[in-house]
This record gives C-alpha cells, sequence and structure tokens, in this order.
C-alpha cells in the first residue's frame, strides 16, 4: 500500500511539471486533505511531572493551539512551465548540454529550478529512458542522501523537499528517493516539535503543565536527531524559564507550583547548579516569609487584632507545609476570637504594676446555660424564673477562688482603702451561743466568720458590694486589664459546668465530699448541728474553709457552691421577666441591693441549688459572703 501510495504521489507530482503551479497547487491540497501520520515522535518523549496529553489536560493554563504549520512549506516548488513533450532532437541534445554544464559548474541541485537537477527532470519528461538524466538525478539523490543520513542540515531541506517534488514517477521508489524521503519526514518532524517546544515555553504565564508539554517536545525532537543543537538550546532555554517562574510563584506565595518547577527543572538536567541556586533562593525566602507572618501573627494574637492575625494566617497557610502547624495556628486564631488568645481552661495571672501578681485566673469555655429552675424542682423559688436559655459566645476568666484575705490586704494595703465594715464599725458574725448571725462592733474584713482572727488563704468576708466592686477596679488599674464582678447569668454557668440538675452533682445529696456545705453530720464546738444540712454529710468544718480546700468542677474551679456565697454584678429584679437576653448584667442606675449567689458553709440545702439567688444591700457585709472577679478576655 505505501509503494502504491509513492507511485500515486510521483506521478501526481510529475503531471504537476506537465501542468505548471496549477497541478503543484492541487498537489498541495491533496497532502493538507490527506489523513495523519499514525507514527508520532512525540509519544516516543519519555514522561514528564506534570505532562499530559495535549487537548485533554483542563489546564488552567492557556490552552495549546494546534501546530497549523504545513508540512510542506509554500516556497517548496517554484519551477518555470514544463516543456511541451514532442521537442525537437537538437532542443533535447541543447537541454543535456545545459545539463553537462550545470554539473561542471557544480549545480547539481541548486539552483533548484535551473540546475542539473531540474534539467534532468525535464529531460526525463520527453525521454524517460534516458541514461545520463537518470545517471544526474541518481546521483543528485545520492548526494542528499549521503548529507542527511537520519535528517537534513537545514539548509538542505527544501532543497530535498523540492528536489522530491519534481523527481518523475519512475524513479520515486528507488531507494535513493525514498531515503531522502524519510530523511525530510524526519527532519520536518523534528523542526516542528522544536517551533512548538518554542512556542510553549515563551507562552505568558507558562505554569508547570505547560512547560512540561514543551520539554516532551524538545525530548521527542531529541530522540529524532540527539544532537540537535535548536532542540538541546531550548531544553536549556526551558529550563531558565522555569526557574525564572518558580521564583515568581515564590514572590507571590505559590510555593507549591514554585516546587513542582524546580523539581521539573531538576529533571531537564540534575545537579544543575542554577536549579540548586533557584531551589535555595525559593526556600530563603520561604523561610524568611515563614519567619515574618508567624511574628505578625503572634503580635496579632498578643494585642487580639482578629484581622491581623487572619491575614497573617492566609499568608501562613500558603507558606508552611505543616498541617498540624496550620491547624494549631488555626486553634489559636479561634482563642482569639473566642478567648482573647487563651485556651478553655488556661490558667494565668497578671503583673501589677506594683509588682507581685493578681488572683489566678481560669478561662472559662464558651457554650449555652438554661438558667433558672423549674416548678418541678423541689426547693424551686419564683425568683429564680422564668427559665431561659443563654449563649456565652465569648469566653472570659473567672478566679479560681474566692479572693483570699492576703489578696484583699494586698489592695488595702496599696490604696488605703477603707470597707464599708470599717466605715459603720459593724460587720455581721456568727454566734455560737445563739446560732445565728449577729451584728458585731470592730468586725473588719481581717476577721473570720466568728469574729477570729482570719487565716491568709481563708475567704475575705466582712466585705461589702461596694468593697468588691472597689478591688475589681483597683485590679483593672494595676494590670491595664478588665476586672469586674461577675454577671449572675455567668455565676450560674460556672456553677452549674455543664449541668441541668437542681446541684452541680445532681439532684440528690453529695454522692461524696463534694465542698463545704451544711451537712447534718457536723457538730461545732459548742455541739451544735445543722437543721437543714445533706444527711450524713461531713466535709470536717464549721465556718469558711482555706480556699481550694476542695476538689475543682469541670471548668477547673474552685469553692463555687459552699464556702462562701459570692457578690453578683446584677441588680436585683424578682424574676427574669424582661431580663437581658444576652449573660450580661442586669443593671438599673442607682439600685440598692445587688445579687447573691451560691450557698455557703451554713446553707441550707434549698440555699446551695444552682438556680437559688438572693439579695443584700450594697453596703452590707458578714460572715458567710465573699466574691471573686472576672477579667474580660
Amino acid at each position: 500500500m505505501a509503494s502504491d501510495h509513492r507511485s500515486r504521489l510521483s506521478f501526481v507530482i510529475a503531471l504537476s511539471i506537465i501542468l505548471g503551479s496549477a497541478g503543484v497547487g492541487w498537489w498541495r491540497g491533496q497532502r493538507q486533505d490527506a489523513p495523519a501520520s499514525p507514527e508520532s515522535s512525540a509519544s516516543l518523549a519519555p514522561a514528564i511531572p506534570g505532562a499530559i496529553a495535549p487537548g485533554a489536560d483542563g489546564d488552567a493554563e492557556a490552552e495549546e493551539t494546534a501546530d497549523e504549520e504545513p508540512l510542506v512549506d509554500d516556497s517548496v516548488i517554484a519551477v518555470e512551465d514544463a516543456p511541451p513533450t514532442d521537442v525537437s532532437a537538437e532542443e533535447l541534445a541543447k537541454m543535456l548540454e545545459d545539463m553537462r554544464r550545470e554539473q561542471r559548474d557544480g549545480h547539481l541541485l541548486e539552483p533548484i529550478d535551473r540546475g542539473a537537477f531540474a534539467i534532468a527532470t525535464r529531460i526525463l519528461a520527453v525521454d524517460p529512458e534516458n541514461a545520463e538524466a537518470r545517471a544526474a538525478l541518481g546521483k543528485a539523490l545520492a548526494e542528499l542522501r549521503d548529507a542527511g543520513t537520519a535528517v537534513l542540515p537545514g539548509n538542505l531541506l527544501k532543497v530535498a523537499e523540492q528536489a522530491l517534488a519534481l523527481l518523475p514517477e519512475e524513479i520515486a521508489d528507488e531507494p535513493d528517493a525514498v531515503s531522502v524521503r524519510s530523511s525530510v519526514e524526519r527532519t520536518r518532524a523534528l523542526h516542528d516539535q522544536v517551533r512548538r517546544g518554542e512556542r510553549l515555553a515563551a507562552r505568558e504565564g507558562a505554569g508547570p503543565k505547560t512547560f512540561a508539554r514543551a520539554i516532551e517536545a524538545y525530548r521527542a525532537a531529541l530522540l529524532i536527531d540527539p544532537a540537535n543543537t535548536d532542540a538541546l538550546r531550548g531544553l536549556d532555554d526551558v529550563q531558565r524559564r522555569m526557574l525564572e517562574r518558580a521564583i515568581a510563584y515564590a514572590y507571590d506565595l505559590r510555593f507549591s507550583t514554585a516546587n513542582t518547577l524546580l523539581d521539573q527543572a531538576e529533571l531537564v538536567q540534575a545537579g544543575s547548579s542554577r536549579v540548586l541556586d533557584a531551589r535555595s533562593q525559593v526556600m530563603a525566602f520561604r523561610a524568611q516569609a515563614q519567619a515574618q507572618q508567624l511574628a505578625l501573627f503572634k503580635d496579632a494574637v498578643a494585642s487580639n487584632d482578629l484581622d491581623g492575625a487572619n491575614k497573617a494566617l492566609d499568608v501562613l497557610r500558603k507558606v508552611l507545609d505543616d498541617a498540624s502547624q496550620i491547624a494549631d495556628l488555626e486553634r489559636k486564631l479561634v482563642n482569639v476570637r473566642l478567648y482573647g488568645g487563651f485556651a478553655p481552661g488556661e490558667r494565668f495571672g497578671d503583673a501589677l504594676a506594683n509588682g507581685g501578681r493578681g488572683p489566678r485566673m481560669v478561662v472559662v469555655p464558651v457554650g449555652t446555660l438554661l438558667m433558672g429552675s423549674a416548678d418541678s424542682e423541689p426547693g424551686h423559688n419564683k425568683n429564680e424564673q422564668p427559665q431561659r436559655t443563654l449563649n456565652f459566645d465569648r469566653g472570659f476568666a473567672l478566679a479560681r477562688n474566692e479572693t483570699s484575705v492576703a489578696e484583699f490586704r494586698a489592695f488595702v494595703e496599696a490604696t488605703a482603702y477603707h470597707t464599708d465594715a470599717e466605715k459603720t464599725g459593724s460587720s455581721a458574725i456568727y454566734d455560737e451561743k445563739t446560732g445565728r448571725m449577729s451584728k458585731s462592733r470592730r468586725v473588719t474584713w481581717q476577721r473570720s466568720y466568728n469574729g477570729a482572727r482570719a487565716r491568709d488563704n481563708d475567704p475575705v468576708v466582712h466585705v461589702s458590694w461596694n468593697d468588691a466592686q472597689a478591688f475589681a477596679d483597683w485590679l483593672s488599674g494595676q494590670t491595664g486589664k478588665t476586672y469586674r464582678l461577675p454577671t449572675e447569668a455567668e455565676f450560674e454557668y460556672v456553677l452549674r459546668a455543664g449541668s441541668n440538675t437542681a446541684f452541680p452533682w445532681g439532684d440528690g445529696d453529695p454522692p461524696g465530699l463534694m465542698a463545704n456545705l451544711a451537712g447534718a453530720g457536723e457538730i461545732s464546738k459548742a455541739g451544735r448541728r445543722w437543721s437543714q444540712g445533706f444527711a450524713g454529710y461531713d466535709d470536717g468544718y464549721w465556718g469558711p474553709a482555706p480556699v481550694r480546700s476542695f476538689d475543682a468542677n469541670a471548668y477547673r474551679l474552685h469553692d463555687l457552691d459552699g464556702n462562701v456565697s459570692e457578690w453578683v454584678a446584677d441588680c436585683w429584679h424578682d424574676n427574669y421577666l424582661r431580663a437581658p437576653e444576652t449573660p450580661v448584667a442586669w443593671v438599673n442606675a442607682g439600685c440598692e441591693l445587688r445579687v447573691i449567689r451560691g450557698g455557703s458553709w451554713g446553707s441550707s440545702r434549698e440555699q446551695v441549688r444552682s438556680a437559688w439567688r438572693s439579695s443584700a444591700l450594697v453596703n452590707s457585709s458578714g460572715a458567710r459572703v465573699g466574691f471573686r472577679v472576672v477579667r474580660e478576655l
């Protein structure tokens, strides 16, 4: 079939000589309409990372356009009109003499329209058996064959193409003609691959896939001619462009793409010094970007700058390749948004301007609270209704225990503060003789529940709401942070610590030693017992216990229920109707009654319930009420 095809081609070519340029144009149309050769030199190229079949890659880069250059250039044939076939003997002799002269002058092939080769083809059109013309053609073909080997030099490609176009049909299938035709096809395929590689490599915004196709094209060319300087130079140019693009991608913080290009460039020429240099530049820039953005992220977190932290994290997602490190930064960012840069359950203490540290604080996690009690709860009071659901969308920090005598002393000594009890000259203490609370003169914050001298680690009592607020204001001034009393909702939230039962531990008696509570098993020094205490409960204390004498709850906080009741920020209201829909303090200007929450060492079981609430005048004090502070995050 191949021989028949070539014979037909040779016939058409010979006919074109006779018919002139019109025949050549028809031949070009036939070549362009012919189906493509099933052989593809590109298919022999080794695989390149990122390379995929042209037209099927879905690359986001600009799609490669099909090669439109014809295999045979428009300049292939430019011949004179063929001579008539009925020339005279004198005219034939003249043509033979012209052919001999061109051979003697070294014009065997060129000029292609007037050289010995062209004249010989005209002679054979008149005299197909002319031995001298055949010999001239054979010599020309042998010269082209020997010059081309695998591929033809660039200056002979068009000559060979034109020579083949002029070749008479009866010579087209001779071995030398077949060899030259094969060289022409290989050379044209080589040039096509080189041009394709050049076009792809020069494409604006080229990325890994485009460069991979350019490398494939050059390597396909080198499979045809391993020493081809254009293909070798093209590979070198592709590598240079890839490295330039890799560095540009790195400066655009697209390090994944930059590394892909570096890896591809390494495969073009392993161990290349310029690949190593480019990789070093990318690594150095990445390290610099990481250090810079980590510092920005850290500063933003420290200053609670959410926008700044988010911007730095967006960049860090591009420059860090450690997924666990990114996840850790994302957690920190969540903590900035929810907890001011702290973590839930974290403990800390702020430095005081005059030396030392403030109370030890614990970060409370965000969550939801069903506040108040249901009608069915034993001991329920109407002032604990209606129940309402509150969302804690922002964390806060609460002192891990009630304010101690030592902590309050630091405040008094720093400010020369006088408490309301000191101003009025009395406070309520527990009278062991009567088993009741009674006013006693000269009782201050330095005294315990019964008027005896208090220990430093006892919770401070005999302090009013005003005194507690003054302590919080002092801490704010000393630390530059916002300290305040907890809101009523915050107190119930941390007291419940996720529970919805009557007591923090459940609905019945304590299952073990839970807190400093009034227990029926306790006996005072005077032999008194609690009439409304928990059955069989004895925690070992009649009166306040030192702070943190009992285990912390689920939020790592101590003594929220029991020990001493605590002042909170809210004004007293008889119920929760028209209460705020968020867990803020419910305050009316000039209110004289403030809320007290949490049971104490002397509270009945109903008063130890999580929903229990009471009130007192802002300047009142006694042996069962203390306080702790919140620090906003």
